[in-house]
């Protein structure tokens, strides 16, 4: 059991400093940035919940080989910390593992809490697994391995788990895409299916089986779509994410109709490939542009940069804003990767000023709406990671300019490589990291 000890939780400080920030964004940024580890005992609670599925990046800071045997693949895939000292709202989040976190997961007088530094923050609640979960194929696969849900709610598909641009060095410097797909066929356990390119019918089985779930609290609610950049033919098939995904889409939208919405996330497509797939049943489609500021797209995403550019890929999202409707256009954008060195920013006041013109640019002027993922890297000094988590109303200007700042606060100083190790890899923002370079996709 953890040991309670004196000492200031971030999520106060941070609270007294930036008063219009919600202490749930604080609180859940942080932890997506820093990570937490959980006790034998939280790992004893957690049995029968919803555990890692590895469906798309590592995620998690510490590798599986840093942490007790078989936690990396029996912890929960995410949990929802609520109450505690401050009264917290219920609230998602995903379970970043690190050994060395000052976060921990412990059981105290009964609950399964978070701690920081030994002091209760919030209560934790682990997701129970939902009815599809179990059933298998008759290869012996799990439905959970083809389509993992997410926080109770989403059914996440990786329709190509490999990216085209790994091989010549044009990936994005923070993805571990490829990488991943290597280590999750090393793994044993309830993750997805290493497969590279996922099996159609069986994608839609699952999804037919998740709507039958009895259960309101753990029913699919929005269907999720995604994979690595497609710029060459696949296994002598298509050659472009449209050509690729689309079948998926009339495959799910023959089976199961067009009640529950579609997010498909691509690199840039042409507009009239936009257009087929909203007619497809598409109802929201998300050309992830990472960062704002063009300069750095070049340095940072080199093969979104060298196959489509930075002034198309914008001209592009921002003209399906006309095709799928406003808010259903949402890039993703990587927050803090604006002081990411040696590329980035040197002050914090640059990086927050080119985060928030960008966000206000395409939410106020032009109906899209960036979804903000958290930089997470080694080097990262100072406060919480909140990066505009939950920044979509723009009617919120000084919350979005608070949340800016922490961000920015919390990757002052950043280098090259989390570890100091090379020079050319920004630690993986989302994932952890550092990137191993691995070789050219084979698929």
């Amino acid at each position: 059991m953890t040991t309670l000890a004196q000492a200031h939780p971030t999520v106060e400080a941070y609270a007294k400093k930036y008063p219009g920030v919600p202490l749930e964004v604080i609180l859940k940024e942080d932890l997506l940035r820093r990570g937490l580890s959980l006790t034998d005992a939280a790992m004893d609670a957690a049995r029968g919940c919803r555990t890692q599925a590895y469906y798309l990046f590592s995620y998690n800071i510490s590798g599986h080989h840093d942490m007790k045997e078989g936690m990396s693949t029996a912890a929960p895939e995410d949990i929802v910390f609520r109450h505690g000292p401050y009264g917290l709202r219920r609230t998602w989040v995903r379970v970043v593992l690190n050994a060395a976190s000052p976060y921990v997961i412990d059981v105290i007088d009964g609950k399964t809490m978070i701690c920081e530094g030994g002091v209760p923050v919030a209560e934790a609640v682990y997701p129970m697994k939902p009815q599809y979960y179990g059933s298998m194929f008759s290869d012996g696969l799990r439905y959970e391995q083809v389509v993992p849900l997410l926080y109770n709610s989403y059914a996440f598909i990786t329709t190509f788990r490999a990216c085209h641009y790994w091989g010549d060095k044009e990936e994005c410097k923070f993805c571990d895409i490829n990488y991943n797909l290597r280590e999750v066929r090393r793994l044993t356990g309830d993750h997805v299916t290493a497969d590279a390119i996922k099996d159609k019918a069986k994608v839609v089985d699952v999804l037919d089986a998740m709507t039958q779930e009895p259960d309101p609290a753990k029913r699919m609610i929005t269907v999720i779509m995604t994979g690595g950049s497609i710029v060459r033919k696949l296994k002598g098939g298509p050659d472009n994410a449209t050509d690729f995904n689309l079948p998926y889409v009339e495959a799910i939208r023959e089976r199961i109709g067009r009640r529950i919405p579609i997010v498909m996330i691509t690199e840039s497509q042409p507009l009239e490939n936009v257009r087929r797939f909203r007619d497809g049943g598409v109802t929201v489609h998300n050309a992830n542009l990472e960062v704002f500021d063009k300069r750095l797209f070049q340095a940072i995403a080199p093969g979104k940069d060298k196959y489509i550019g930075y002034d198309l890929w914008v001209e592009r999202l921002l003209q399906s804003v006309d095709i799928m409707g406003e808010g259903r256009v949402s890039p993703n954008m990587v927050s803090g990767i604006e002081l990411a060195q040696p590329w980035g920013f040197k002050t914090v006041d640059e990086a927050v000023r080119s985060a928030a013109q960008g966000f206000e640019f395409h939410v106020q002027r032009r109906g899209a709406a960036p979804r903000y993922l958290v930089h997470r890297a080694g080097d990262c000094a100072g406060g919480p990671s909140t990066g505009f988590a939950g920044l979509s109303d723009s009617r919120r200007p000084r919350l979005v300019r608070d949340v800016a700042e922490i961000q920015a606060t919390a990757v002052r100083g950043l280098r090259t490589d989390g570890r100091r190790a090379g020079n050319c890899r920004v630690r993986q923002y989302r994932l952890g990291g550092p990137v191993t370079h691995v070789g050219a996709s084979k698929f």
